[in-house]
């Protein structure tokens, strides 16, 4: 009696094919997923680390700031908006500054901040400007400001010779006065760039700093490409009440199309 061969049937080969298929099919789709997954988290991980960044060097930076120079510009069709303000180089108390046109322009500056440069002639001396145009205004039209022509430190001390004709305006209730370094803006653009510019130059109406003069330090803001999306920047203006408040609203999108958002609410204090 003739023994059958033993073997695999041509349906049983299909039958384990069409098996192994759907086995390959359903682990590789479970390594892409898994694969997306990490792409999507490493990506969100990278955004939230340069949001976290960015808010916190804009928050550092405004809150070292002369009171009430911060100011507000936003384009007409939603460009960009920029945020301008003068660092505080040092403060400190004056002794014997000129209040009238016949003073004398020289006098003396106290200040126990040590780690600070020099006053140049590109730095601006504050005294009671409670507004900002009484900060950007022209040095030479305006008593808020002045600029120093020559200064000798020695110690806390500081003797400043003032630009000639120059004298301030009002006596600070606590003899206190600024140094404010040339000023900084904070620009979103419609490109979605945070961009920090500095070194242009100090104008009385508030002006998009040249290109040259900027530095990216963030990217992939949507606040100007979406329409109801909130706008970045907003200042509330210091009252004899209220200190002065920049508010700060930074909105990302990662790569999976998720919202990230930051509200800063930055507090000057009102001490002029």
């Amino acid at each position: 009696m003739m023994q059958r061969a033993k073997g695999f049937t041509l349906i049983e080969l299909i039958i384990v094919i069409v098996l192994l298929s759907i086995v390959a099919i359903f682990s590789f789709r479970f390594v892409g997923l898994g694969s997306e997954m990490f792409v999507t988290g490493a990506d969100r991980v990278k955004l939230l680390d340069q949001s976290r960044f960015t808010i916190e060097r804009v928050t550092r930076e405004l809150r070292n700031s002369v009171p009430n120079s911060a100011r507000v510009l936003t384009s007409s069709d939603n460009s960009f908006q920029c945020l301008e303000f003068v660092p505080i180089k040092t403060a400190g108390t004056y002794y014997g500054a000129p209040f009238s046109s016949g003073a004398n322009g020289q006098f003396e500056f106290v200040s126990l901040a040590t780690e600070w440069v020099d006053i140049t002639p590109a730095d601006r001396l504050f005294v009671y400007a409670t507004r900002p145009f009484y900060i950007y205004d022209d040095v030479a039209s305006q008593r808020w400001a002045g600029v120093a022509t020559s200064t000798l430190r020695a110690g806390d001390t500081t003797a400043i010779t003032l630009q000639s004709g120059q004298y301030f305006q009002e006596q600070s209730p606590r003899q206190r006065m600024y140094v404010g370094a040339p000023p900084v803006s904070f620009c979103v653009d419609s490109g979605g760039q945070l961009i920090r510019y500095r070194d242009y130059g100090w104008n009385e109406t508030q002006v998009r700093p040249p290109a040259s003069a900027g530095t990216v330090i963030g990217e992939r803001l949507v606040n100007l490409q979406f329409s109801g999306t909130q706008l970045p920047f907003r200042v509330d203006d210091a009252t004899l009440l209220r200190n002065n408040v920049i508010h700060v609203f930074l909105e990302y999108r990662s790569a999976s199309a998720e919202a990230l958002f930051f509200n800063q609410e930055i507090q000057v204090p009102n001490a002029p």
